[in-house]
């Protein structure tokens, strides 16, 4: 058994890294500024902005209007700056975890995943709330690269690609 499990490592390892080397490929090449069937890029203002995005699962980037020193991912596009980005098998539930938390936080989650680790600006608080200040006063964005039928496996290689490409986002802090 022991044997079977270093192969089965070894074997796992070398697929990884060839999903991952393709995921690079396809980040590297993609233009944000064609229409795309693969994408959404949507202006995050209100909750209701969140009815748009996608529901399945994906990858997601959230950019915002302002510069921060100590980031040092260089992924932009329409003058916002990537300052988080994640993955989820439900994108919009996930956003909305993120983005609009206190609203998030009063769901039944009866049936549906409840994330508790969330983009944070202050310690301790996990989420933010768009809707009151600071961050009603900034321009929010979140692109989305739909990944129906994905794993999460393959979702975190896409977030390492992207990472290894534009650098992390200083708020996508990893377990």
């Amino acid at each position: 058994m022991r044997n079977m499990i270093d192969e089965s490592n070894i074997k796992f390892e070398l697929l990884r890294n060839d999903v991952k080397r393709d995921l690079l490929d396809y980040l590297k090449e993609f233009n944000y500024l064609e229409i795309s069937k693969e994408i959404q890029i949507i202006d995050i203002k209100i909750i209701d902005d969140l009815r748009k995005v996608y529901t399945g699962p994906g990858f997601y980037i959230i950019l915002l209007d302002e510069q921060f020193a100590d980031n040092n991912c260089n992924f932009s596009f329409d003058d916002c700056t990537a300052i988080y980005r994640g993955h989820s098998y439900s994108v919009r539930d996930r956003l909305k975890s993120h983005l609009f938390n206190s609203e998030y936080n009063n769901f039944d989650f009866k049936n549906k995943v409840k994330y508790t680790v969330c983009l944070k600006f202050e310690e301790g608080i996990q989420g933010i709330n768009l809707n009151e200040e600071p961050y009603c006063n900034y321009s929010w964005k979140v692109i989305i690269h739909k990944m129906k039928g994905s794993n999460k496996l393959i979702r975190e290689q896409v977030e390492l690609a992207f990472d290894e490409i534009y650098g992390r986002p200083f708020k996508s802090k990893e377990r």
